[in-house]
């Protein structure tokens, strides 16, 4: 007999290596989350997984932890997306529109995803997305006077993509391509592309 005891909770077999586990069960809450909804529970993940629950918890204390570790790594997919596709390109104005673009697409290819890993303002995906703008936008400054703008344009940026994208995911207003030009013509042109007036702010402050 085998002298050996496996711990309480650990699959039997070889010992797996911590990062494999990781990724094996970010999978399984892909898949879940895709098949069951964005409320799914760990108990749900573990089962897609084949793993005992004291084994997702050894790893993630809670769904909180799971779902932060996700919203990063498709993060990092998202950026390495845009990256691939704007592979070559030296218009800035093209590359802004194909971070809209990706965006925008996931949003709409992945309803479950997008939802739940955008609950937590603090780790949420958009977060993620958003803090590696920040570092972007910060390297480009150096020591400009705008760095600390770095911080609020990012979430800015991003923000208007979510906020936007939601509303035509629930519209269909518009077609994609629409929406990414208009987005990109907001952040590139910035206020200047707005046909306001003096005359639009009295009447909005008349008609409240």
């Amino acid at each position: 007999m085998n002298s050996q005891r496996r711990g309480r909770g650990r699959p039997a077999g070889s010992r797996v290596d911590p990062a494999q586990r990781r990724a094996a069960l970010l999978d399984a809450a892909e898949r879940a989350i895709r098949a069951k909804g964005p409320s799914v529970g760990l108990v749900d993940i573990a089962a897609e997984a084949g793993f005992v629950r004291s084994a997702v918890y050894a790893i993630y204390p809670n769904r909180e932890a799971l779902l932060a570790a996700l919203s990063e790594r498709t993060a990092a997919r998202l950026l390495s997306e845009i990256t691939r596709r704007a592979a070559g390109s030296t218009d800035l104005r093209q590359r802004m529109a194909l971070f809209f673009d990706v965006i925008c697409g996931w949003i709409s290819d992945e309803p479950n995803m997008h939802r739940a890993l955008s609950g937590d303002p603090a780790t949420g995906v958009f977060e993620q997305l958003a803090a590696a703008v920040e570092v972007m936008l910060t390297s480009a400054f150096a020591t400009d006077e705008r760095s600390p703008a770095a911080a609020p344009w990012s979430r800015a940026i991003v923000g208007s993509a979510v906020a936007a994208a939601e509303w035509w995911c629930r519209t269909g207003a518009m077609s994609r391509a629409g929406l990414v030009e208009y987005l990109t013509t907001l952040c590139w042109d910035g206020g200047s592309a707005l046909p306001f007036l003096n005359e639009d702010i009295a009447a909005i402050d008349k008609g409240r």
